[in-house]
């Protein structure tokens, strides 16, 4: 028997034993491991028996799966691998048994039937090199669900053209703003315009942001916090 843990950041979700010649993975309900996160696809990858191991097969997605920082599209699982799809991991015990499957979803409020496309390589290869290391992310509310985007680029755009993350307004420019990583954290940095960005409220043109602060452009509120 072997069993795989899901894992939100360092946070075990449920466990699951192979106890099926194949687990799907993804956001569709009809999968044996549900994961309710934007950056995963509906069918995302699936772990099949490969003889006396298992392997984790990559189906199509549309951020990848990786294993060591790589993207794989079939890889032969060795014990303790963690497999990274978006925020989320899949962390292979190839002794293990789960004390019983959860068939619930591991939710974190990111469903939907689009998936957002993130960087995952950066993301992967920072989780492979310390998945205990603080991260931080952008917290917004798309559609009525809070969407969570990790800030692992060197520079995350915001704006109202082809921005990492969408701030809709009138007179927002394309790149309104950008999150630049600096030592100890991130800087923000307002780019111009007739829109002012403010961070709890007082307009700022270059600040270095902290764990909780609001950012506002137009009518888009964002939250800087932990990953």
């Amino acid at each position: 028997m072997a069993k795989i843990t899901v894992m939100f950041g360092s946070d075990p979700q449920g466990e699951f034993t192979l106890d099926k010649d194949e687990m799907r993975v993804g956001r569709a309900t009809d999968c044996e491991i549900v994961v309710d996160n934007l950056g995963v696809s509906r069918h995302h990858c699936s772990v099949v028996r490969d003889g006396d191991n298992w392997a984790v097969v990559d189906k199509g997605s549309n951020n990848g799966t990786f294993v060591s920082g790589q993207r794989v599209t079939r890889h032969i699982l060795k014990d303790k691998d963690r497999v990274v799809m978006g925020k989320h991991s899949l962390i292979y015990d190839a002794h293990g048994v789960a004390e019983s499957n959860d068939k619930k979803k591991t939710v974190v409020g990111m469903g939907g039937e689009m998936t957002m496309f993130v960087d995952q390589s950066a993301l992967a290869k920072a989780m492979a090199s310390d998945p205990g290391q603080k991260r931080m992310a952008i917290g917004l509310d798309q559609g009525g669900r809070q969407v969570t985007v990790p800030l692992n680029k060197e520079e995350t755009t915001l704006g109202s053209g082809a921005a990492d993350i969408p701030a809709k307004g009138f007179l927002v420019k394309p790149i309104q703003a950008k999150i630049v990583k600096a030592s100890g954290g991130h800087h923000l940095i307002n780019t111009g315009g007739w829109r002012a960005v403010k961070v709890n409220g007082v307009k700022v043109t270059d600040t270095m942001l902290k764990a909780g602060d609001v950012i506002t452009i137009a009518g888009s509120i964002f939250t800087y916090r932990q990953a």
